[in-house]
């Protein structure tokens, strides 16, 4: 189809969107190196007023626009990437006092680590690009904790991987490492008014109220399905992996689906109108995104979520697929290392492009199964989100799980009945009666972890793949693009040629 016929139809704000992101993408091959903005600009519209030339009149002003949201894309990226003398980057290699606050934290058994926005640096303010230091800790410290700290800060340290560890980093705005830190001290204990603190704190008694209730593997089983806690032992972590069950315990979805479900039947239930229904269910999003962390799948779905009643507010037709292309754009424009850094943004954003895209395929293909226990509807978003979620982790960590296709079908019906029990054995914790809550909650966990262990019993299905290149994985894509596209005209050709029954009355 002619590019005219594709910008004279009503989607050129998506086109607009994606080629906002081919920027980012672009930048993404050369991630540390820094343009300078006036050749960039002057390279791209150079380029720009080269294609628009060769096009009819008509079209110009679109790809124009198009070309200026690549350039804009690209310099975004470019942003975000520090020069020499930026941030912290002029300290590294020596032993240098420093100042911050602990933003993030994550806890192991043998140590802590912490990402610390950086204040000042032997006594000199630093802002900007670039202020942000990942240091180890012999002790735990909340977050919001303003320390002082002594260390010979460097790059961090890589290896060879499709994720190296320094981009890995920058995605959270990490430029530097210091893994032996000296003359730690707390200057400011973190303010108890603090929002992120409260949710925090709330989210560690609500992890230590399951601890205190289930024994270990299931208690932290019950909190990552609940609100994304993955601190799941190394043998737990690795068998989910394995069995193609990790996303059951990362926030989807289904979460937010829930709260925002929760939110406005409650606020109309009270009698407030679906203006004010919207402003607290936008409230009770942002709540429960600082609650579970600020993770790229989190954000993902609380994007398309909030996108979602945003157009039932405004009045306008919800279509899944432009809020997800939307949702990608926004959470880049935030943050723009998420696209080709963030294995978690990367799954998430293409099992759900798998779900809308070839759930209906499958669930047509699929209809002479029977939908005992929404089985058949199970197995076809289950076959949606592995198609397109299977070439990337061949690429990205040089394996495939084919495992979760059985898994999945057995676990996932059980998801929404754990969470419904696990909750209230979450409120009731060890008051008297607490069997009547616990008990079934237990055994559900217990079924998960068994049905997890099927991946021991089949293990020819988790395969590994040798060494693939970014560009197999793209052609993987182009090629399944292609089917979904066969599939989908032949699916509309049948539905022309079958005839209509003039006699049924179409409602």
């Amino acid at each position: 189809m002619e590019l005219s016929r594709y910008l004279e139809r009503g989607e050129f704000s998506g086109f607009v969107l994606g080629a906002f992101i081919l920027g980012i993408a672009a930048h993404s091959f050369a991630p540390f190196w820094h343009a300078s903005e006036v050749w960039m600009a002057v390279g791209l519209g150079g380029c720009g007023l080269a294609v628009a030339m060769a096009y009819p009149r008509k079209p110009r002003f679109q790809i124009a626009v198009l070309i200026l949201a690549v350039a804009l894309g690209f310099w975004r990226f470019n942003s975000s990437v520090p020069q020499a003398n930026d941030g912290i980057l002029p300290f590294m290699g020596n032993g240098i006092g420093y100042e911050g606050i602990v933003e993030k934290l994550s806890v192991s058994k043998t140590y802590s680590s912490a990402v610390v926005k950086i204040i000042s640096a032997d006594d000199r303010k630093i802002s900007g690009p670039g202020e942000r230091l990942v240091i180890r800790l012999k002790q735990t410290v909340e977050v919001g904790t303003e320390i002082s700290f002594t260390c010979s800060s460097r790059k961090p340290t890589t290896f060879p991987s499709n994720f190296d560890r320094r981009k890995s980093l920058a995605r959270k705005g990490v430029w530097a490492e210091c893994t032996t830190i000296e003359s730690l001290a707390i200057s400011k204990q973190p303010s108890p008014f603090d929002p992120l603190v409260i949710l925090a704190r709330w989210r560690e008694t609500l992890t230590r109220r399951i601890s205190g209730t289930f024994p270990l593997d299931e208690a932290m089983l019950l909190s990552g399905i609940l609100y994304g806690d993955q601190d799941l032992s190394d043998e737990q972590y690795d068998l989910f992996q394995r069995s193609g069950l990790m996303h059951i315990v990362a926030v989807s979805g289904s979460n937010v689906t829930i709260v925002v479900s929760v939110v406005l039947g409650l606020v109309l239930a009270l009698g407030f109108s679906r203006r004010h229904a919207f402003w607290l269910a936008t409230l009770g999003l942002l709540v429960f995104i600082g609650f579970v962390g600020f993770g790229a799948s989190v954000l993902r779905a609380a994007a398309m979520g909030w996108l979602a009643i945003l157009a039932r507010y405004i009045g306008r037709p919800v279509w899944t697929d432009r809020l997800l292309i939307v949702a990608a754009a926004v959470l880049n424009l935030m943050n723009p290392w998420l696209l080709a850094f963030d294995p978690g943004f990367a799954l998430s954003f293409l099992a759900t492009w798998g779900l809308l895209s070839w759930t209906p395929v499958f669930q047509e293909r699929l209809r002479f199964m029977p939908n005992i226990f929404s089985l058949r509807e199970t197995l076809a978003t289950t076959l949606g989100a592995t198609i397109m979620t299977v070439p990337y982790l061949a690429w990205a960590f040089g394996r495939m799980s084919l495992a979760g296709l059985i898994t999945n079908a057995l676990a996932l019906p059980l998801i929404p009945w754990t969470m419904m029990w696990g909750a209230m054995a979450t409120v009731w914790g060890r008051l008297p009666g607490q069997e009547f809550v616990s008990w079934p909650t237990f055994g559900l966990l217990r079924l998960i972890i068994k049905i997890a262990h099927l991946a021991d019993v089949l293990p020819w299905l988790n395969l590994k793949v040798p060494y693939m290149e970014w560009a197999a994985m793209v052609g993987c894509y182009i090629l399944l693009w292609q089917l979904w596209r066969a599939v989908r005209s032949e699916e509309s050709m049948r539905n022309k040629k079958e005839p209509v029954d003039s006699d049924v009355e179409l409602g």
